[in-house]
């Protein structure tokens, strides 16, 4: 009997022994694990620690300089983080900054205007002043002028323009005069009775189309304006050059009343003026190249001459790029706007088309004055 209570205590304290010893084991592997989970997170925060990146704010732009110079060869990227290359970019390249944004690490990146980024870094890029004419005068555009006005407008008695004057031809009223009168008005009434359209007399896009031409020619002369031949960077003399150059672009085109669209057909005095002025990146609303064909606006050289943000300037401190206008004989009415080129000569148009003449001639010889679009 002593012999089995001896055993069965030998036996307990066996099973205490090894629970205890488990219990150890599982305490150790507990704070084994515990240790590793520390680790982790030490080595976590080692890492977040390792992507901030810091900068010296002085060494990088902080407000938006607007246009920039590069200084050395560079990569221009797709996207602020600049990790997608989009072009490579020469030293001394030229670039107009839309704003400033921030990089996921929060560094200065400059976004430009056609939507590209690039690093802020002073060393980089250098803030240059662009050229602008002074507050209260037309200031100058440093993208693409846009069109001002209805493109695709239908035409009515009264109108002009490239379209009236396509419309007249195709009806067959045209006489020399650039002018939708009641002849065409018949003439085109009659036209969309023989092609089943609704005869109105004026002429919608299809009317256009039925005459035989394109619905893109429909918006296309409307919208036409002169591409920017001069840029931020450059200064007073391209931007008049721009002018000049697109006028003669006109040279032996019939002179056409109330006419402004592309150098593939004529133009009228104020219309050369106004896509020269294009050119160079003035845009002189309200006077626009789609309104010179309505009715009211055949004279937008008086509407020039009218415009209080078009400098003034003494006949005698006339230089090359000033609008010269002229009134007519006899009266104290403007019509007649040219392009000053210097040394005494004008490029105009006067009929019978665009031409390079002097000043002041027997059919237009009284000046009202000088104005100067780019100052």
């Amino acid at each position: 009997m002593r012999k089995r209570w001896t055993a069965a205590v030998i036996a307990a304290l066996v099973a205490v022994s090894t629970a205890a010893t488990t219990v150890k084991a599982d305490d150790t592997n507990t704070t084994a694990n515990t240790n590793e989970t520390q680790v982790t997170a030490t080595s976590d925060q080692t890492n977040s620690d390792s992507d901030k990146v810091t900068y010296n704010k002085a060494d990088y732009l902080s407000a938006n300089p607007k246009l920039v110079r590069i200084k050395h060869a560079t990569t221009a990227y797709k996207d602020a983080a600049l990790t997608k290359s989009a072009q490579s970019v020469k030293a001394g390249s030229h670039f107009l900054i839309s704003r400033i944004v921030k990089s996921d690490n929060q560094v200065p990146i400059l976004k430009t205007s056609d939507g590209l980024y690039l690093p802020a870094k002073k060393s980089l890029v250098t803030k240059v002043i662009a050229y602008q004419n002074p507050k209260g005068y037309h200031q100058v555009h440093y993208t693409q002028v846009k069109p001002y006005g209805k493109v695709g407008y239908n035409l009515y008695r009264g109108y002009e323009g490239i379209k009236t004057w396509k419309v007249m031809h195709r009806v067959g009223t045209w006489a020399g005069t650039n002018y939708y009168n009641q002849a065409t008005y018949n003439a085109v009434k009659n036209f969309q009775r023989s092609h089943h359209l609704p005869a109105t007399g004026n002429v919608n896009l299809a009317t256009w189309e039925k005459m035989g031409f394109s619905k893109k020619s429909w918006y296309s002369i409307d919208s036409y304006v002169a591409p920017l031949k001069a840029y931020a960077w450059q200064g007073r003399k391209a931007h008049i050059e721009a002018m000049i150059n697109q006028a003669y672009k006109y040279m032996g085109k019939p002179w056409l009343a109330g006419c402004s669209t592309s150098p593939s057909y004529g133009v009228d005095c104020s219309g050369l003026v106004m896509q020269g002025l294009y050119a160079g990146g003035i845009s002189p609303v309200p006077t626009s190249s789609i309104g010179h064909a309505h009715p009211g606006n055949e004279w937008n050289s008086r509407n020039l001459w009218a415009d209080k943000h078009l400098k003034r300037v003494p006949y005698s401190q006339r230089q090359c790029g000033d609008l010269v206008f002229y009134y007519q004989p006899g009266t104290h009415t403007i019509w007649h706007v040219a392009i000053y080129l210097g040394n005494n000569r004008v490029i105009e148009s006067w009929p019978p088309r665009v031409m390079v003449q002097p000043i002041v001639n027997s059919q237009r010889n009284v000046i009202a004055g000088i104005k100067r679009p780019f100052i």
